[in-house]
């Protein structure tokens, strides 16, 4: 069955792709790439570092551990990192969240509290996109009707799902038993306050990180359109639906700012977001082979 779910997401994302290409010659995309302003793709590539930490920053403060338990904030770190090199190179196995979740959880013996920190993570991520979007959308023009409703949707999900967290409806089951884990973080709101604030500034970053690129292939865009094109494709990205949301990401973007920004210039600046993905899988290997506590999952 799991082969089957990589073959299908693969399937879809070869197709994807190879439409886009079909569409869109390739000699067109790499005459924009041949301009490409390095100075502002280091700039991205910067950005895309600071996510990193600030991945860390909040999954300490939301590792509901005794301090005495507590790894140190350069463990969580280290295993961030290397979450990059698996989210990567490992896309039909184990991906980023789940290593560092399993693997700090098994080393220090709190699988359901290291676990409840990254999917509370995951979760306060995919609300501070929301809220973007929201905060973005009155000073933006020409945003397709079925993006306001996907991210309606979205919203009112993500909603009654924190409300099903709060007041765990699943009293029973291997569901309820973790639901309940997840409902314990009521007792800790100045740490939810931070973990909060900080998935916001996480996604502010990943914006800027994105109009940093499309500078670099000399895109001329506003930021406000920015803020809302991008959380609409993340979030669109999450659906597993495709090989680490190759091509559907692609698509999503094209569909979104086809009125006003050149497609081979977005499709540029996407192969450019490539390379810094590859960078960070790089520099997630060469943590995890240098690692001496390295564990597999």
């Amino acid at each position: 069955m799991k082969n089957l779910r990589f073959a299908l997401k693969l399937a879809v994302s070869i197709f994807l792709v190879s439409f886009i290409f079909y569409k869109f010659p390739v000699r067109d995309i790499l005459a924009v790439l041949k301009n490409t302003d390095y100075f502002w793709l280091a700039v991205s590539f910067l950005l895309c570092e600071l996510i990193i930490l600030n991945q860390a920053v909040r999954w300490y403060y939301l590792l509901t551990v005794p301090s005495e338990r507590k790894p140190e904030f350069s463990t969580l770190f280290k295993y961030t990192v290397i979450g990059y090199f698996f989210n990567t190179l490992a896309p039909g196995g184990i991906g980023g969240d789940a290593y560092r979740s399993i693997v700090l959880g098994r080393m220090h013996n709190f699988m359901a509290s290291s676990v409840a920190a990254v999917f509370i993570a995951k979760i306060l991520g995919f609300l501070a996109l929301c809220l973007l979007f929201w905060l973005a959308l009155p000073y933006s023009e020409g945003i397709p009707e079925q993006a306001i409703w996907f991210m309606a949707a979205s919203s009112l999900f993500l909603i009654v799902f924190c409300l099903c967290i709060a007041f765990n409806p699943f009293k029973k089951g291997k569901f309820g038993v973790f639901a309940e884990k997840l409902k314990s973080y009521k007792k800790y709101p100045f740490r939810l306050l931070i973990a909060t604030f900080d998935s916001v500034f996480m996604q502010v970053l990943a914006v800027f990180a994105y109009m940093a690129l499309f500078k670099a292939t000399g895109i001329s865009i506003s930021l406000g359109l920015v803020f809302v094109v991008m959380p609409v494709t993340i979030l669109i990205t999450a659906i597993p639906i495709s090989l680490n949301g190759i091509g559907v990401r692609e698509w999503s973007l094209l569909s979104l700012t086809a009125y006003t920004v050149n497609s081979e210039q977005i499709l540029a600046s996407l192969l450019l977001s490539y390379v810094i993905v590859i960078l960070q899988a790089v520099q997630g290997g060469i943590f995890y082979i240098t690692s001496h506590d390295r564990v597999r999952v």
